[in-house]
């Protein structure tokens, strides 16, 4: 790791491909407890046999990190945990994906995002305690980050509400400081989709699901939500599960179907991380130059490798197979 110095000295006419890491994001680090079976919640002390669950590394950005890692990409994240026994699971299993820690703090007071999460074959219903996901604030993007990084990704856009404000101004300063950005909002507990337009002419990668596309858009379709937020710069990814992806810049289009063999619904464990995992690969094979049918492939790929196992992280591709092989 650098020093601050040493960054600021070497930051005097730094060349972009010089910086240690490819990716740099802040990161919603969290615990998920992962519950699975056929059954809902009922009250009056009803009690329900469930069939399997999981401790499993939580949050869109961490996901992400760790399989833009395994995909041989070099990762660093930002942010907080507790001081307590998920936080110390958390920073282990970052650090086991091969992600960089050492901008990880462990908050005195504050105990460590906790998601529980009871997953159907095709859906999940998940509760949160906000926990270190509230801790997060401007003064956490120091800007001698940018001098370590070649691109930054913003996850959880909607969840870590006291970064809001401060993301314009740090997408503005990515630019000028030749750092190419991404965005995934993850989906807005409040429904109002607000300040994400004014960001996408910062944005060089765009990537929200189909639902979060059409919502933020004010749009009726996904071919339409696609072209309308194409307009204001971005590369748009939209995620489209079992119908694929598509990808718009300007005018321009490209549709990935995913072949009914790729998906099969009797096989789907959990979706948890699933859009995460996209996103990595989409953007591993984008910061490669790949082009964009290639790089939809990769994250479609990375995605449906998800499927077959609990949590995000365990069925995550590695450069030599699948993840949970080595876990």
């Amino acid at each position: 790791m650098m020093s601050r110095d040493s960054c600021k000295a070497s930051n005097n006419g730094m060349d972009k491909n010089s910086r240690p890491f490819e990716v740099m994001a802040l990161a919603d680090a969290c615990i998920d407890l992962i519950v699975t079976g056929d059954v809902r919640p009922r009250f009056r002390q009803v009690e329900q046999f469930v069939d399997d669950f999981s401790p499993q590394l939580g949050g869109s950005g961490a996901i992400f990190a760790c399989q833009l890692a395994r995909l041989g990409a070099s990762a660093a994240v930002v942010g907080w945990v507790g001081s307590d026994l998920f936080g110390d699971f958390v920073l282990s299993e970052l650090g086991k994906s091969g992600v960089d820690i050492a901008r990880m703090k462990k908050h005195p007071t504050v105990k460590t995002c906790v998601g529980l999460a009871l997953s159907e074959r095709n859906d999940r219903a998940i509760l949160t305690y906000a926990g270190t996901l509230d801790v997060p604030s401007p003064v956490d993007l120091n800007p001698e980050l940018l001098d370590s990084c070649r691109h930054w990704h913003i996850a959880a856009y909607f969840l870590m509400r006291h970064l809001r404000p401060a993301w314009k101004g740090w997408l503005d300063l990515c630019r000028r400081s030749g750092v190419t950005t991404s965005l995934d909002t993850n989906w807005d507990p409040q429904e109002r989709w607000e300040g994400v337009v004014e960001l996408l002419p910062l944005i060089d990668v765009f990537l929200p699901n189909e639902a979060e596309a059409l919502a933020i858009s004010r749009q009726t379709d996904v071919f339409s939500a696609a072209h309308s937020l194409a307009q204001h710069g971005s590369l748009v990814v939209i995620k489209r599960g079992e119908n694929g992806a598509l990808a718009a810049k300007g005018d321009r289009l490209w549709e990935l179907r995913a072949p009914e063999s790729q998906i099969k619904p009797n096989h789907i464990v959990d979706t948890t991380g699933a859009g995460d995992n996209f996103d990595a690969g989409f953007l591993r094979a984008w910061l490669r130059a790949e082009n964009i049918d290639d790089c939809l492939t990769l994250a479609h790929k990375c995605a449906v490798s998800s499927l077959g196992y609990a949590g995000g992280i365990a069925g995550q591709i590695c450069e030599s197979g699948i993840a949970s092989t080595k876990l």
